[in-house]
């Protein structure tokens, strides 16, 4: 009988130690090596991705298919100029670029000093496109963005639109009504008919109508831009540029649009 308990106890241990083998592999050789395996996938993704935007391409990671970087990053949208200010010729321009803006946001302050001048100057002088401007005041920047709104809106009302312009450019950034104000009078507007204007808030419907007509083009921030093709009920169909893009980057749609 010692004899025969003798050779389980011998049997067990045994078992034992396979098992302690078994935990020993995993954790020096299954886990890392799982780790080295999905680095590989991941670095091999990454190195296909940055191939095929080389090449002008990119991966849809839903359904795989490479599509024209240029697509994706200015994609197809719709957008109406509505009742907004426009510098050009309407009867005569076949493309209309469509702003989207707000006056508390630096990056429209930007574009609106160092692209638009030259958007201007190359193709409205030209009679080639019109340039519109709508109202995006977004949430976060306050009711100071909505009265900056209101107030571009009176000054074109009372001085049209070359005044309308020339408040746009002068008009970002301003943290109060006085200071809105003050940009309106150097601008020659008349100031009694200005604040009747204001304190009506006459423009409320017209920003509340811009916005959801940029929203329903895909703008989701300022700046945003609809560059298509005009036709007679003021309606834009071409593509949107999300942000402030440089001026290489307009002329491309642009020209693409007047090709049309």
């Amino acid at each position: 009988m010692p004899r025969a308990k003798k050779k389980i106890e011998k049997k067990v241990m045994k078992e034992g130690k396979k098992s302690d083998e078994i935990v020993i592999n995993l954790d020096t050789v299954a886990i890392p090596g799982a780790i080295i395996i999905a680095g590989l996938i991941i670095a091999g993704a990454i190195f296909l991705t940055n191939r095929e935007s080389a090449k002008g391409v990119t991966t849809d990671t839903t359904t795989g298919t490479p599509t024209p970087v240029a697509q994706q990053e200015f994609p197809e949208a719709t957008t109406t100029i509505g009742k907004s200010p426009y510098l050009g010729n309407i009867k005569k321009a076949k493309v209309a670029l469509v702003e989207y803006t707000d006056f508390q946001c630096p990056y429209c302050a930007r574009h609106a000093t160092e692209t638009k001048p030259t958007i201007l100057k190359d193709y409205v002088d030209t009679g080639k496109i019109i340039y519109v401007v709508r109202n995006m005041p977004l949430d976060f920047h306050g009711q100071i963005a909505i009265d900056s709104a209101n107030a571009g809106l009176c000054v074109n009302e009372i001085g049209g639109a070359e005044k309308y312009f020339k408040f746009y450019t002068n008009a970002f950034s301003k943290t109060s009504t006085d200071e809105l104000a003050t940009v309106a009078k150097d601008l020659g507007i008349d100031m009694n008919k200005y604040n009747t204007c204001m304190s009506a808030k006459r423009y409320q419907d017209q920003i509340d109508a811009d916005i959801a007509d940029g929203g329903k083009a895909g703008v989701q921030g300022t700046p945003g831009f609809v560059i298509g093709v005009l036709d007679k009920d003021g309606n834009v169909e071409g593509k949107l540029i999300a942000g402030a893009y440089p001026y290489e980057s307009f002329k491309a749609i642009i020209d693409e649009m007047l090709d049309k």
